[in-house]
């Protein structure tokens, strides 16, 4: 029962990453890798360091109750993950807006001028709708990719995916720092994802009584063979 070393090389990598770049949410998640991790490793203590006074039955009790504690951790875990990820977007959506200028227009006269030319490039053919797009995206034109983006497909007449795509350029041209925030804090979370994977591997485990079993045998059996080769020496 050996898990802390993936995830501890999971969290040397994603703390090199990060090192000297200013990503808060990232930061916060790469926080909870270092938690699931001591908790993993509070198991291992458990299960790896037998009290000489425990017979089976009494250490394996233990390394269930060390799992258990572990599970309430990794789901704990999860809901602070999920806080940070809602937190997180939710900032960096506002300040893309701000950075963008890719939000609906507050007046009368924005509002009747991007209804006029959605009415105007619906009627246009295919290619000059992604000439005109591709275009503005070139120009950094907030105001045409706004109206085109803020309004259904049916509307614009334009493909829903260039809208997709045409939008990720944009973004990535004007506010380049936070789309890599985004795309960075994304990646944490998957590596997130694949330290609670770990954990939640070694706690099902350490409450399972046939893998306790199967482990302890093992362990036992390599405890005898260490035994047999110190007093061969």
């Amino acid at each position: 029962m050996k898990y802390s070393g993936p995830i501890a090389a999971i969290l040397e990598r994603e703390t090199a990453r990060i090192e000297s770049r200013h990503f808060p949410g990232a930061t916060r998640l790469i926080g909870e890798m270092g938690r699931l991790m001591n908790v993993v490793q509070a198991l291992e203590a458990v299960a790896l360091n037998r009290d000489p006074t425990d017979n089976d039955a009494a250490h394996m009790k233990k390394t269930h109750d060390a799992g258990v504690r572990l599970a309430k951790a990794i789901e704990a875990s999860r809901q602070r993950g999920n806080e940070i990820l809602n937190e997180h977007n939710a900032k960096v959506s506002a300040q893309l807006r701000e950075a963008t200028g890719l939000r609906e227009p507050d007046t009368l006269a924005g509002i009747m001028r991007q209804s006029e030319l959605r009415t105007v490039v619906r009627g246009m053919k295919p290619q000059a709708r992604h000439d005109l797009l591709s275009d503005a995206v070139k120009a950094k034109d907030a105001d045409t990719i706004s109206a085109l983006l803020n309004a259904p497909a049916v509307v614009t007449g334009v493909d829903p995916k260039l809208l997709a795509h045409m939008r990720a350029e944009y973004e990535r041209a004007v506010a380049p720092d936070l789309m890599d925030d985004v795309e960075f804090t994304l990646e944490t979370d998957s590596a997130l994802q694949a330290v609670t994977k770990a954990a939640s591997r070694a706690a099902n485990e350490a409450q399972d009584a046939v893998a306790m079993a199967k482990f302890m045998r093992a362990d036992a059996a390599a405890l005898a063979a260490k035994a047999a080769f110190d007093s061969s020496l």
